[in-house]
């Protein structure tokens, strides 16, 4: 097989041109008149007024042949095919490449490259056998030839294209290696001899009609298809031959995976489908029988055929039409689009059997006077068809669902080959271009403009603008469309009136409409749809029995109804915008414009969203899906808080508060991260701003509201118990204080205004603390785990404020950071903390905490529980050391010091409390009872005097360690027990000092101890001591 040497260049011609090879029929028409007009009335001429039947032929005709010229650019390659009996023609998946075959047994076969609206032969060859199909899969060509044969080559498509080769890695031969070479031969089998055929039946023939690469298999690994034998790796193809066809594994060629009889009359065309799961194929043939095979099925694999039929001049028996092509369409699963020898294209939808109407659509011209040869659909637009005639006319059809439930097609393009006699073989479709091939050798390449597009654009929305919108989202020009969106949006934004809605809610419609027009709709899963039972009807009634015995009963009009309002809903759907599966992300990485606008419309559209969700709410807990509201907001969390982040003032602080209030009752610990969320947006924002010298749009203050929400009740909210707090309020540094809501939300505005993040930090504390509440488990170990979370909070606040610029949330606040219990507005989160103390038996910590904090219930705990079991455990120690001032171990000693000493330093008083309560009692004689209001007096008092002894017995439990043992060891003992105590101290001095000056004075006790101390903490003893040991 060798290469043909050719010159593409002298070959290409354009449509437009007027040599030799240009089109003839620019003459004037029947009755004189000049075809300067490219809009004709073809129902006017082709009507009974318009004169003779010739006349009103001649007329639509050569109107036909110039139609749309302006909004369609043709390109033109005469193929060097000295036969001109070119038959099939094969588009490559990803490669700008064709491949056409011919019926020579010369130079037959031929491979173009499309590129920049031109067409150019790479190469030519002449294969062994004459070629009627041709199927193009990677870099795999599969032939169908007149010998019942099928043949696989490998083609080096980078080569041919110019680059270097594809197969150098696996091809030994590499760069010299052959350009095409077969790789496989498959004897294709019918059901019986097809050298003899029955009266009445077609010529036989050995023509492979038709050869199709199966697409990828997406079922799942239990389906019956495909066969377990065949690879993960492996080709599968189908071939037809007479009225069978043979499904074949490309990498065995001995036997076919199955042979099926579909008809006992030759196929003509058979289609694998391109959706998933990728096992149904349809078939058609001289017969006229449209059938739809599932390869899942063993046995009887044809689960819905029809036949197509019309009516015969003056004859009441329907007879059958051969049908030349069928095509699926690669956007909805379940349209099948057949071409007829009756001129016309049909649309059928397979949810419905095909006795009731299965027929949805059907595409025709009235100048068309030959078969329709081949079908197919548009890559691009799912409502578009192309189709090719033997009258040498490709014609491109858009399917309009009206508004009044009807079904009509529009002419959008009409083009004639060249030549006078042959008629277009096969067209195709790949991306934005459309191709057709006539019987003589020529290709065509039309690439279908704006200009003859945009007559078909649906219209939904009112306004120019608008309108626009969808005339460039239509003709494909996402670029222009979304350049327009971006301004129109921010026209929305920036309108409104005196109605106080906010604008983007006024031009709510409009901003659907165009998310609608945008939107990349998902592709229609196999679930979605099912074949109809019993879904196989062939005709053979005359019409005079069909009318007279009634056979379409009132069910099948309803079906037919049915079928008729399926299909235009879907058509209504799918045509308006972009269609299923649209590559709509690649357009955008090309066009940043596209990614911009997507966000604008998403964005508003999500706020529209939120607010009518928000309302609803004030009536209904659920959806009209029964869905919880509060869940659609927190489904779409990341979302809100990434269009938050970049447009805080489209949302607004009212909205967003909102959203996280309906939210928080269900879900606690997504409510506070959605609100979070929003504060951090907001500051980010601000930030912002402020970073570039410009007026900030969103201030934190404004949060006021929300962060009440996230932290209520807070520590200015009024408490709602009912005792008397006038007693517990004395136990308390601060002054009580009971605010109505508006004076909260002005005393957190300053908080936020002086130090946001500590505020926002307070915000992460509350999940943190519900975080650690839900996990459960030990109540020891949680509470544990509660002081913890406090004390790392308590440090990065304290980090927060500790600059001059936060001194107003301390002097507002009074925020200390010293005391975790002061670092958050949370009144909930201080008493889980507080009461976290008290389970861990951390008495000093509790005490040192709960004198800041302003809420009767802390004093009362405080009062009843944590003073007297703080004095009962100093009283424990101090009676044990009066009875055995060796009796207690190191820790227990270190502990309680630790512990006087954190109260002595962080306590501003002694703590003396004064409350009443009931007592209940009996009189022993009578039995009754008695209630009388008691005062108590509970109080710490001599702390300092109880330090100076405690630490006095310590520090000789230590002098005794050093006599206990050997000179050296016993030092070094006492300095283990020592030291922590001492670093303890040491650091709990240092603190109050650096936080309050004042406490200089009664740290003098601790200071003096810890000099003492020093003696043991150090491991080596003194030099006089060491002398004396010696």
């Amino acid at each position: 097989m060798a290469a043909g040497i050719y010159d593409s260049r002298s070959a290409r011609q354009s449509l437009g041109s007027t040599g030799s090879g240009s089109r003839r029929h620019s003459l004037l028409s029947a009755d004189g008149h000049s075809r300067a007009s490219t809009q004709y009335d073809y129902a006017t001429a082709w009507g009974q007024s318009g004169g003779d039947k010739l006349s009103r032929w001649r007329r639509a005709y050569i109107a036909s042949d110039t139609g749309d010229a302006e909004g369609v650019q043709s390109s033109l390659l005469a193929l060097p095919d000295d036969s001109r009996f070119t038959t099939c023609m094969a588009i490559s998946e990803d490669q700008p490449l064709l491949a056409v075959g011919s019926g020579s047994y010369d130079t037959n076969m031929f491979f173009v490259q499309s590129l920049d609206g031109q067409l150019d032969v790479k190469a030519s060859f002449a294969s062994k056998f004459p070629i009627y199909s041709l199927a193009f899969k990677s870099n795999l060509l599969m032939a169908g030839t007149d010998r019942n044969t099928s043949v696989l080559y490998k083609v080096d498509r980078a080569r041919l294209l110019g680059f270097a080769s594809e197969n150098a890695i696996d091809d030994t031969q590499g760069e010299d290696g052959p350009l095409v070479r077969c790789v496989g031969t498959y004897k294709n089998k019918a059901v019986k001899s097809i050298d003899i055929a029955a009266p009445g039946s077609h010529v036989p023939t050995k023509r492979v009609a038709c050869v199709e690469f199966a697409p990828a298999f997406s079922g799942s690994t239990s389906s019956p298809w495909p066969p377990s034998s065949v690879g993960a790796n492996s080709e599968m193809f189908l071939s037809c031959l007479g009225g069978v066809i043979n499904v074949w594994d490309a990498t065995r060629n001995q036997q076919a995976l199955r042979v099926e009889k579909v008809s006992g009359q030759p196929l003509e065309r058979a289609a694998w489908s391109p959706n998933a799961p990728a096992t149904l194929v349809a078939a058609a043939g001289v017969d006229g029988t449209v059938s739809i095979l599932d390869l899942r099925r063993r046995g009887k694999a044809v689960t819905w055929r029809t036949q197509q039929q019309q009516q015969q001049q003056q004859q009441q028996q329907l007879d059958a039409i051969g049908v030349n092509d069928v095509a699926w369409s690669p956007f909805m699963p379940y349209w099948l689009a057949t071409g007829s020898e009756s001129g016309e294209a049909r649309v059928w939808d397979l949810r419905y059997a095909a006795a009731d109407g299965a027929c949805v659509a059907t595409l025709g011209h009235p100048t068309n006077y030959g078969a329709v040869r081949s079908v197919a659909w548009s890559e691009t637009h799912a409502d578009q068809l192309s189709t090719g005639t033997s009258d040498r006319a490709w014609r491109l059809y858009a399917l309009h669902a009206d508004s009044d439930d009807t079904t009509r097609t529009m002419l959008l393009a009409d083009k004639r080959a060249a030549e006078d006699i042959g008629s277009v073989a096969a067209v195709g479709a790949r991306g934005s271009s459309f191709y057709s091939l006539s019987s003589c050798g020529d290709l065509y390449m039309h690439q279908v403009g704006p200009q003859a597009l945009k007559h078909a654009a649906v219209h939904r929305m009112q306004g120019a603008e608008l309108e626009h919108v969808e005339k460039a989202v239509y003709t494909r020009d996402l670029q222009g469309a979304a350049e327009a969106v971006v301004g129109l949006v921010q026209q929305f934004k920036a309108g409104g009136d005196a109605s106080g809605e906010h604008p983007i809610m006024q031009q709510a419609e409009s901003i659907q409409r165009l998310c609608d027009l945008f939107k990349a709709k998902p592709r229609v899963g196999a679930s979605a749809w099912t074949l109809p039972p019993a879904a196989i009807a062939l005709g053979g009634e005359s019409l005079a029995d069909s009318t007279e015995d009634t056979a379409r009963t009132e069910e099948s009009k309803d079906a037919q109804a049915a079928a008729a309002r399926g299909f235009h809903g879907d058509l209504a759907h799918v045509a308006y915008g972009l269609p299923p599966g649209y590559p709509l992300e690649a357009t955008a990485s090309r066009h940043p414009v596209v990614w911009q606008a997507l966000e604008q419309l998403n964005m508003a559209n999500l706020r529209i969203r939120l607010e009518r969700v928000v309302k609803q709410a004030e009536s209904s807990d659920v959806d009209a899906k029964g869905q919880p509201l509060w869940k659609a907001i927190a489904e779409r969390e990341r979302q809100l808080m990434q269009y938050v982040k970049a447009e805080p003032a489209l949302f607004g602080a009212k909205l967003l508060r909102a959203a996280v209030k309906l939210v928080l009752p269900h879900d606690c610990i997504a409510g506070l991260r959605l609100g979070l969320g929003v504060c951090q947006a907001y500051l980010s924002s601000q930030r912002q701003h402020e970073h570039r010298g410009a007026e900030p749009v969103v201030t934190c203050a404004m949060l006021d509201a929300l962060v009440h929400v996230l932290l209520f009740p807070t520590v200015f909210d009024a408490d709602g118990s009912t005792e008397d707090s006038a007693p517990l309020a004395a136990a308390s540094s601060r002054e009580q204080i009971t605010l109505d809501v508006a004076g909260v939300r002005a005393r957190i505005g300053e908080c936020l205004d002086a130090c946001a993040e500590a505020v926002f930090e307070m915000v992460q504390l509350e999940i943190s603390i519900q975080e650690t509440v839900m996990r459960g488990g030990d109540q020891k170990r949680v509470a544990e785990d509660i002081v913890a979370v406090m004390q790392r909070h308590a440090r990065s606040v304290r980090a927060l404020v500790g600059s001059a610029a936060a001194e107003h949330v301390r002097d507002q606040v009074q925020l200390h950071a010293r005391f975790p219990a002061t670092t958050t507005l949370s009144a909930s989160a201080v008493r889980l903390y507080l009461n976290s103390l008290l389970s861990t038996r951390a008495y000093d910590e509790h005490l040192a905490n709960s004198q800041w904090w302003r809420m009767p219930p802390a004093a009362a705990a405080t009062a009843t529980a944590v003073v007297p079991r703080m004095q009962r455990q100093i009283d424990v120690v101090l009676a044990t050391i009066k009875k055995e001032p060796l009796g207690l171990e190191p820790r227990l000693f270190r502990d309680t010091l630790l512990k006087v000493g954190r109260i002595w330093l962080s306590v501003d008083q002694e703590i003396k409390l004064e409350f009443e309560t009931e007592v209940t009692s009996k009189d022993k004689a009578t039995g009754a009872s008695h209630t009388a209001v008691q005062r108590v007096r509970t109080g710490m008092e001599g702390l300092a005097a109880a330090f100076e002894e405690i630490g006095g017995a310590f520090l000789m439990l230590l002098e005794a360690l050093t006599r206990h043992s050997s000179h050296r060891d016993a030092f070094r003992r006492a300095a283990g027990e020592a030291r922590p105590l001492h670093e303890a101290l040491a650091a709990l001095v240092a603190e109050s000092q650096q936080s309050d000056p004042q406490l200089r004075e009664r740290g003098l006790v601790i200071r003096k101890y810890l000099r003492k101390l020093d003696h043991y903490a150090k491991n080596q003893p003194p030099e006089d001591t060491i002398d004396a040991g010696q």
